[in-house]
């Protein structure tokens, strides 16, 4: 699958806590659903945690450059991560914005907006890419 073809298609998914399938997925599991439909990598299964201990224990990533063209982004605020999703070239990402509490679903939003929201932003790629 492209990742334009990719993104058509997950546009709109539920955001659905610790899920990566097209049903429903959380920030980090779009990112895992993401490199399973259009890279072809195997990320594992998502992380039965929230983001911050969930990034810890998956391990294996490298910082890049958000233009490298397996970038993902980390948002980090206060010493630790807090949103994540996928670089689209262009100042884009595709990301899951959503809570037990209040219903989201994935989206496409400018880089400048999210950071703004956000936080501090960094930009890793698996090491197994």
């Amino acid at each position: 699958m492209t990742r334009g073809e990719f993104i058509g298609r997950a546009v709109g998914i539920p955001w659905v806590r610790w899920r990566s399938d097209w049903q429903g997925a959380d920030c980090f599991g779009l990112i895992v659903l993401y490199f399973r439909e259009v890279l072809g990598v195997d990320l594992g299964p998502v992380p039965q945690t929230d983001i911050a201990p969930g990034f810890a224990l998956a391990g294996g990533w490298a910082e890049c450059a958000a233009d490298d063209a397996q970038a993902c982004f980390m948002a980090w605020r206060d010493g630790a991560p807090n949103h994540c999703g996928v670089v689209i070239p262009g100042g884009f990402v595709l990301h899951s914005e959503g809570s037990p509490e209040t219903p989201g679903s994935v989206r496409v939003s400018r880089l400048a907006a999210v950071a703004r929201v956000y936080g501090d932003l960094r930009f890793y790629r698996p090491r197994t890419c």
